[in-house]
C-alpha cells in the first residue's frame, strides 16, 4: 500500500526500525562472539541488551497508538549485515578485524540514528508527545553507543600498525586527542570543570586540538546540558587554569558561546587545509569579532595572543597524535583504556607488541615481521 500521508510514513518508520532491531540483535550477538577486545565485546554485548530494551519501547508504542507490528525485514540493514560479515571474516589480524566490526557496528549504528530521529520528528509533528520522549531515550542510546565504538576504535585503529607510518612531522593540521589520553600521571584534565569568570558552569573538558608535537591550540569543551550535544573549541590562550579547584576558567558568556561554530572531530578531521584554517577563524570571531576582521587570510597562531601557551600547558600537557590521525597513544593510555596493570613501560610493551615507546615506527614493524 503507498505511503500517503505523515502518519502512514511515522508507522512505516515504526516498523521498519522495529524489524531492523530484531535483525540487528542476531549481528551483534555475532559481532560479540567474533571480537578479541574485551573492551569491544562488552561494548557488543551492552549494545545487545540495550536493543532488546528499544524493542520493548517499540512495542509499546504500537500497543498505545494501536499499530500493527507486521512489517518486511530491513533489507538496508540486511544487506549492511551480510557486507560486513563476509568482509570481517576474511581477516586474520585480531586488531584489524576489531577495527572493521567496529565500523560495521557504526554503521548500523548510524543507521538506527537516523531511522529514529525521522520518526521522533515525525511524532511530534503529529502531537504524539509522549512517543516522541520515548524515541528520543533510544536515540540518546545509539548515539552513546556510536559515541563508545568511537574511543574504542581510537585506541584499537593504534595498535592496529598501518602499512605505512604517517611522519607526524609532514602534516600541519591539528588534531583532536580525547581526555583519555592525557598522562594520567600528571593530570587528570578530562575531570575538569570549565566555568566563565563569573563562576557559570560552560561544561567538561572533552579534548585538545594539537599539533603533531602534542602542542595543544584549543580546548574542547563538552557543555552538557547548557547545549546538548554541541561541543565547542576555545583557543589555549584564552584558558586559565584553578588547580585548587581543579577548573578551566575562559572568558566569555553564555552568548558569546551561542555564536560559536559547533565542533565534530570526525568533520574536522575530513575538512580540507582551507576549511580547517575557515573553521577556525569562524571560532576566532566568535570570540573577538574586532581582531579576526583585522586578521590576514594568511595568519598564523602564534602572531595572535589567544593562542599564546599558559603556564600550565608546559610540561604538565603530556598527550600524543590521535593514532586515526597517524600518531601513537602513551602506553600508559592504552593500558588504562583497556584495563591492564601498568607495571612498567616494558610490560605495556610486551602486551602491545611493541618494545619502547621510544621505538620509531618502523623499528618496530622491521621487528615485527622478522
Amino acid at each position: 500500500m503507498a505511503t500517503e500521508t505523515l502518519r502512514e510514513l511515522y508507522h512505516a518508520e515504526l516498523q521498519d526500525l522495529y524489524q531492523a532491531e530484531h535483525q540487528i540483535e542476531k549481528a551483534l550477538s555475532t559481532l560479540a562472539s567474533m571480537a578479541t577486545d574485551a573492551e569491544l565485546r562488552n561494548a557488543f554485548e551492552r549494545h545487545l541488551s540495550q536493543s532488546r530494551i528499544h524493542v520493548e519501547r517499540l512495542e509499546l508504542l504500537f500497543d498505545e497508538y494501536e499499530l500493527p507490528k507486521a512489517g518486511s525485514g530491513s533489507t538496508a540493514i540486511e544487506a549492511l549485515i551480510q557486507d560486513s560479515e563476509r568482509r570481517v571474516q576474511s581477516m586474520q589480524d585480531s586488531d584489524v578485524r576489531d577495527a572493521a566490526l567496529i565500523a560495521a557496528a557504526q554503521l548500523v549504528a548510524h543507521y538506527e540514528i537516523a531511522g529514529y530521529g525521522c520518526a521522533r520528528t515525525y511524532a511530534r509533528q503529529l502531537g504524539f508527545n509522549d512517543a516522541a520522549d520515548v524515541l528520543q531515550q533510544t536515540l540518546a542510546d545509539e548515539r552513546a553507543a556510536d559515541e563508545q565504538l568511537t574511543d574504542i576504535a581510537t585506541i584499537i585503529n593504534g595498535v592496529a600498525m598501518p602499512d605505512v607510518a604517517v611522519a607526524e612531522s609532514q602534516s600541519s593540521r591539528l588534531r583532536y586527542i580525547g581526555g583519555k589520553y592525557f598522562d594520567r600521571a600528571t593530570h587528570e584534565y578530562a575531570d575538569h570543570k570549565i566555568r566563565n569568570n563569573s563562576g557559570d558552569e560552560l561544561g567538561r573538558v572533552n579534548g585538545f586540538l594539537v599539533d603533531a608535537t602534542g602542542r595543544p591550540y584549543y580546548l574542547v569543551v563538552d557543555p552538557g546540558g547548557l547545549f546538548v550535544g554541541r561541543r565547542y573549541i576555545v583557543p589555549i590562550g584564552k584558558v586559565a587554569l584553578d588547580r585548587s579547584t581543579r577548573t578551566f576558567v575562559i572568558d566569555f558568556n553564555r552568548e558569546t558561546l551561542k555564536r560559536y561554530p559547533e565542533f565534530h572531530q570526525h568533520s574536522f578531521r575530513a575538512m580540507t587545509d582551507e576549511e580547517a584554517r575557515l573553521y577556525e577563524w569562524r571560532v576566532l570571531e566568535a570570540v573577538d569579532p574586532e581582531s579576526a576582521r583585522e586578521t590576514p587570510p594568511d595568519w598564523q597562531h602564534e602572531n595572535l595572543p589567544h593562542y599564546r601557551q599558559p603556564e600550565w600547558t608546559g610540561t604538565e600537557l603530556k598527550t600524543a597524535a590521535d593514532p586515526i590521525d597517524g600518531g601513537v597513544v602513551p602506553e600508559r593510555a592504552v593500558a588504562a583504556a583497556r584495563q591492564e596493570p601498568d607495571n612498567s613501560q616494558e610490560e605495556s610493551a610486551r602486551r602491545l607488541g611493541e618494545t619502547t615507546p621510544n621505538e620509531a615506527p618502523e623499528e618496530r614493524r622491521a621487528r615485527s615481521t622478522s
